[in-house]
């Protein structure tokens, strides 16, 4: 006796391939944000904007004071295509005259150095004026 099989059916319908969903401003800065604290930059990292351009989300992150990082991801495939980290113009000095902490301890030093000149010449007067 020769049993015959037959193919199986189901009724399932075919798989389609699940397409990524939109994505909000909201999750497109928390993928921008770890990608950077993935590269090292843990501290100081806070989310400037975010705009979409050409089927792609830009998000601007300032990095410290004096950094600005731009990542672009892409909004059909939620992938970062590009980034970028450059320096932030013009946003350098936060007071009147921009003046760095070098800056500063080279003129208390010499203000130091000069009382102290000045100290010297009035105690060789007066020293002069005893003998």
């Amino acid at each position: 006796m020769a049993a015959t099989r037959e193919p199986i059916t189901t009724s399932m319908s075919p798989r389609r391939p699940v397409e990524p969903k939109p994505l909000n401003a909201q999750q497109v800065t928390s993928i921008a944000l770890a990608f950077l604290k993935s590269l090292g930059h843990k501290r100081g990292i806070k989310p400037r904007r975010v705009f979409m351009e050409n089927q792609r989300y830009i998000v601007e992150v300032e990095i410290g004071k004096t950094m600005l990082a731009k990542v672009q991801v892409d909004a059909i495939t939620n992938v970062i295509t590009e980034y970028g980290i450059e320096k932030q113009a013009g946003e350098e000095s936060s007071g009147i005259l921009p003046v760095e902490f070098r800056g500063i301890v080279i003129m208390f030093g010499i203000s130091i150095a000069v009382t102290v000149m000045f100290a010297i010449v009035n105690l060789q007067t007066i020293l002069s004026g005893l003998f």
